[in-house]
């Protein structure tokens, strides 16, 4: 019996599944640990994995937890207990994702390692930054280099091992700027000279009113370059010589939320250098909350189709305190939008020190093994995801050519030119990223499927983008104004995303100023929709706050529901249409649906709906 990954799909003897995973995860953080250390670890481990598997579980991701040390001039790891978690998925029959890296790798004791941020200061400690060495360091990265390429031939030997992560959560620190160490300064003017730019100097503050904004742009689009190019060789460092394991990392929603520009992260990089694109997401799936999630995905989504790739779930909330309904509202939403892996976090919640930093906080169940709320229904979701195991892992996302522009450079831009003072990344408000958000909102209310492009992308159109928005004109640089007047000279549409009025309007290089008073061409979202001829593929009839996704399969069709409603109405007398298709059978599944799913009545392209609490999947033939 074996798992591998093969092109971002976890495959089981030959067979596609849906990866339905959970973290087993013992930190490198020492008070977040599900067991004390004079406990027996590995014991309660392995009690704990055949729970995971009985609860339908067929992956679990682990952290490499053990010694990483120079001896002489020879790498010498040693993984005691993650080498009994993997002979134990083994014998469970699991796969295996180990998280290669913790805090830093440094192997060879630099005192000089540490980042820097714009005072000079070195980083402080916290527990959530786990990117702490400057990159440019050239004795950290060799280090790195080394450390992940030992431990990488370690767990390889593994045949449980489907995965390796590279590090996790990559991002520069919430507060304050990085990285200024020299390495770095002497990096930035390196870098400045081959992009052909001026000799900037690494600004240490953000442009006031009327200076230049340049300096500060590629400043940070050079530090986010950085990163992900880093993580990518982690990547192809540990993936030396393997047919398997598969990389990815870990990355959460920076880029499509406020402060992007000063977290670093980057999908497009990591999806394209690595196996598969993995994040976390924490958002809430309910109400008014719901259209950022799905931002979140669909963003994560595009970027890893856009290199042929697949995106999974590394991290999916399942808090302690979480109400129960959230967990299949935001499988549900998760799945609709294309990914093909899911790792809930977690399964046993973290011991209770007193300081800890989330004692209790996540898990099915508590640390002294009491159910969480969200217990019974998680083992109910993974009966019916696991029923519809290879349809979901086989089934591709449909989409309708309609994408909004995704430009690292205008975030920048704006991060220099409205951030102002901010100096924690929950300060900020890039207009970039606030117009992205309602932008997609509008689109996603309608239930469009929306993907998010960057210009340099637009040439070879891997997504097939026909309609293309552009939420936030400013701060494009010139070779990404080229490129969306090249996409419109070679037969897309271009409409310019107008925040003020919530409309769209035809989109001009060099907008001309127009008088008060005078009406150009403008659309509202209904009017863009008729005009463009857009509408959704799938659509739902007599029903508000339900959100409806189209996949496509061999010989059958998807559809999967989320009841996102903020009074958590159940779903009543609702009719499915799938406009000018000829229905032979459909039949739900869900959590309050019987086991071997209801067959449902048809009539010409319309299905009728059963009652449904949270969701479900439809499958069409």
């Amino acid at each position: 019996m074996s798992y591998s990954i093969i092109h971002g799909i976890l495959h089981h003897d030959g067979t596609p599944l849906f990866a339905l995973g959970q973290s087993y995860y013992p930190s490198y953080h020492t008070q977040k640990v599900p067991f004390l250390a004079e406990q027996d670890r590995i014991g309660e481990m392995q009690k704990d994995m055949r729970l995971m598997k009985e609860a339908g579980f067929n992956m679990v991701r682990m952290a490499a937890l053990g010694q990483v040390e120079m001896v002489g001039d020879d790498v010498r790891v040693q993984f005691d207990l993650p080498d009994a978690f993997c002979r134990e998925c083994e014998t469970q029959d699991m796969a295996a994702m180990i998280r290669l890296q913790g805090y830093s790798m440094n192997l060879r004791n630099f005192d000089d390692a540490t980042m820097r941020n714009e005072r000079d200061e070195k980083m402080p400690f916290n527990w959530g930054w786990f990117v702490r060495n400057s990159l440019n360091h050239p004795g950290i990265y060799e280090d790195n280099v080394r450390g992940t390429v030992e431990s990488a031939r370690h767990f390889a030997a593994f045949p449980a091992v489907a995965a390796f992560q590279i590090y996790n959560e990559p991002a520069y620190p919430t507060e304050g700027f990085y990285d200024y160490h020299p390495y770095t300064l002497t990096r930035f003017a390196q870098w400045c000279a081959q992009k052909g730019l001026p000799a900037f100097e690494a600004p240490r503050r953000r442009p006031a009113a009327g200076e230049d904004p340049n300096p500060w742009v590629y400043w940070r689009l050079f530090q986010q370059e950085r990163l992900n190019d880093f993580l990518c060789d982690m990547g192809r460092q540990a993936s030396q010589g393997y047919a398997a394991p598969a990389t990815l990392t870990c990355h959460m929603g920076c880029p499509v939320m406020p402060g992007a520009s000063m977290r670093g992260e980057d999908y497009f990089a990591t999806a394209e250098g690595m196996d598969i694109l993995g994040i976390t997401a924490y958002n809430v799936n309910r109400g008014p909350d719901f259209h950022q999630a799905s931002l979140v995905l669909d963003a994560c989504e595009s970027a890893a189709a856009t290199f042929h790739k697949h995106a999974w779930l590394i991290e999916y909330n399942a808090r302690t305190d979480m109400p129960p309904q959230e967990w299949p509202r935001e499988t549900y939403a998760a799945i609709g939008r294309g990914f093909k892996g899911i790792l809930y976090y977690q399964w046993r919640a973290d011991y209770p020190f007193a300081d800890a930093p989330e004692p209790e906080g996540f898990g099915m169940l508590f640390n002294d093994g009491r159910k969480s709320s969200c217990y019974d229904i998680g083992i109910a979701m993974n009966r019916v995801v696991s029923r519809l195991s290879t349809a979901l892992a086989t089934m591709r996302k449909l989409r309708q050519g309609v994408g909004i522009l995704y430009s690292d450079h205008a975030n920048a831009y704006s991060d220099a030119t409205e951030n102002g003072a901010a100096y924690l990344a929950g300060q900020c408000h890039e207009r970039s990223i606030l117009a992205t958000r309602r932008c997609y909102t509008l689109l996603n209310q309608q239930g469009l499927t929306v993907d998010f492009a960057r210009a340099c992308d637009l040439q070879r159109n891997p997504l097939e983008i026909r309609v293309l928005l552009v939420p936030f004109a400013q701060g494009l640089s010139e070779a990404e104004l080229d490129q969306v007047v090249a996409f419109e000279q070679a037969g897309g549409h271009v409409y310019r995303y107008v925040d003020e009025s919530l409309g769209f309007m035809p989109f001009q290089r060099n907008p001309k100023a127009v008088l008060h008073g005078v009406v150009s061409e403008h659309y509202d979202v209904a009017s863009l929709l008729a005009a463009e001829k857009m509408r959704p593929a799938v659509e739902l009839i007599d029903t508000v706050n339900v959100d409806v996704r189209l996949s496509e399969g061999d010989g059958f069709l998807v559809a999967v529901l989320t009841n996102y409603d903020p009074l958590e109405r159940p779903i009543h007398d609702t009719l499915l249409r799938l406009p000018n298709r000829q229905i032979k059978q459909a039949t739900a599944y869900a959590t309050d649906l019987p086991d071997e799913g209801e067959p449902l009545q048809i009539q010409g392209d319309t299905i009728y709906l059963p009652t449904l609490s949270w969701g479900a999947f439809v499958i069409i033939a």
